[in-house]
């Protein structure tokens, strides 16, 4: 009986100590090791330099990259313990996913979508309901002479 490849996700976090440029090199080498233990990459994902909760190893930052692939389940523990053997990766998190059919990204699209129409609808009636709620104020303009009789008129009140 052959085993069946599972669909994975793998985040690894790159130290922000180590300079941008030589993050190619690091990348290289966590693909290079998904390839040897048997992964078919499907997608890879670099979401940049992102502050931590909490420091990690006296860090505050650090570079976030995902990776999604394919593999047998027997080769993810040697996987795991070749990644764990980088000391420029301080945390990595591998988790197994649903692979997504062409069926599933167009249902999911679709609700997208869909929900997008109900959203701006709603938005639309409450800008309707704030302009019919609220009048505009009619402006009238005060003459100078009216202005200084009132004025006048105040000012001759007597102030106990």
């Amino acid at each position: 009986m052959q085993e069946q490849t599972q669909h994975y996700e793998l985040m690894v976090i790159i130290s922000g100590s180590i300079a941008e440029p030589e993050h190619p090199q690091i990348l290289e080498q966590i693909k290079n090791l998904l390839e040897q233990n048997g992964a078919k990459i499907t997608k890879t994902l670099d979401l940049g330099r992102k502050k931590f909760a909490y420091a990690i190893k006296h860090l505050r930052h650090g570079f976030y990259f995902i990776w999604e692939f394919d593999l047998l389940p027997a080769e993810l523990k040697k996987l795991e313990g070749a990644i764990k053997l980088n000391n420029n990766v301080l945390r990595f998190l591998t988790i197994k996913k649903k692979a997504r059919t062409a069926a599933d990204s167009a249902r999911e699209e679709k609700i997208k979508s869909s929900r997008a129409r109900v959203q701006l609808k709603k938005e639309q009636d409450e800008m309707e309901k704030i302009a019919a709620a609220k009048p505009k104020p009619v402006k009238t303009k005060v003459s100078l002479e009216d202005l200084d009789k009132k004025l006048d008129e105040l000012l001759d009140e007597k102030i106990i």
